[in-house]
């Protein structure tokens, strides 16, 4: 008898933890989902991402992915496309598939087949993140109009799209124009993803651009410190510190950026130059302000 209530009351004991699991479940999902608007987005991309559809097409297209990777590290071009152009009638969801298939084209110099390609893809969010990466193409080979065009193009999709945010707003930083609509852009960027060092920087370049050296130094230090590897930040760090008369630092800073990489035009640039200077301040018996 003593066994059976026992028994029991282990049985109620364990249908009142799944109960109330249940319950705790539903009201997460409730909360998240009701949150705000960026919360609804997500768990709608997380119910479609479950689907079993989806997932079936995912396994699909991996397959594809991986061999157009391994294609990729031979440099051939041609079987990595066929691979790639696979992967996505299998899986039209899948955004690394079409990014991948957009690099390959412009590494075929087909920059007219690239730009033709988002036209195929159904899913906005998709297609944002295609039309970003030809944005940023654009933008590395100075086309800054075609650049703009494409940066608008995907706001207009998805206008919380962070990448987008961040890059249109540093490239209108790179050119000095505009800089409070880009300083617009980068805070709301670091709002979607406030941890991302690559946004600090964009937002200390801002600064940098309207002569702000101090609170440059601030963004800049701090995404330096979380991203030490980073010749672009290097760089960006040495010329703040050229700009407050810190020059031992920006020494320090340009030289670890040609380390890093030592094909970066404007850091050897600016390291030349500096270096230059400083030989003709010794000539003149002058010494580093430090």
């Amino acid at each position: 008898m003593n066994w059976r209530r026992q028994t029991e009351r282990r049985h109620l004991a364990a249908y009142t933890f799944c109960a109330i699991f249940i319950v705790a479940l539903v009201v997460t999902t409730w909360w998240v989902y009701s949150r705000n608007e960026a919360s609804r987005v997500w768990w709608h991309e997380v119910k479609q991402q479950l689907k079993p559809s989806r997932i079936q097409q995912r396994l699909k297209a991996t397959r594809y992915l991986q061999d157009a990777q391994q294609a990729i590290a031979r440099q051939d071009w041609e079987k990595a496309e066929k691979l790639l152009s696979q992967a996505t009638k299998v899986d039209p969801h899948n955004q690394e598939a079409w990014q991948l298939l957009i690099t390959v084209l412009i590494r075929q110099n087909k920059w007219d087949e690239a730009k033709k390609l988002p036209a195929e893809i159904r899913d906005k969010k998709v297609k944002a993140g295609v039309l970003t990466v030809l944005a940023d193409i654009a933008y590395l080979r100075r086309d800054w109009k075609e650049a703009e065009a494409i940066y608008k193009q995907v706001l207009e999709l998805d206008p919380n799209n962070a990448t987008a945010l961040n890059n249109y707003g540093y490239m209108l930083a790179e050119l000095g124009e505009r800089l409070d609509e880009a300083e617009k852009m980068i805070r709301k960027a670091l709002k979607i993803r406030p941890n991302e060092p690559a946004f600090w920087d964009s937002l200390g370049w801002v600064y940098f651009q309207r002569g702000e050296y101090k609170e440059a130094l601030r963004w800049v230090e701090k995404a330096v410190k979380a991203q030490p590897h980073d010749a672009e930040l290097r760089y960006h760090l040495g010329m703040i510190f050229w700009k407050l008369g810190e020059r031992e630092k920006a020494l320090r800073e340009l030289k670890e950026a040609v380390k890093i990489d030592p094909h970066h035009p404007q850091a050897n640039e600016a390291l030349r130059q500096l270096e230059q200077e400083e030989m003709e301040r010794e000539m003149k018996g002058e010494t580093i302000k430090t």
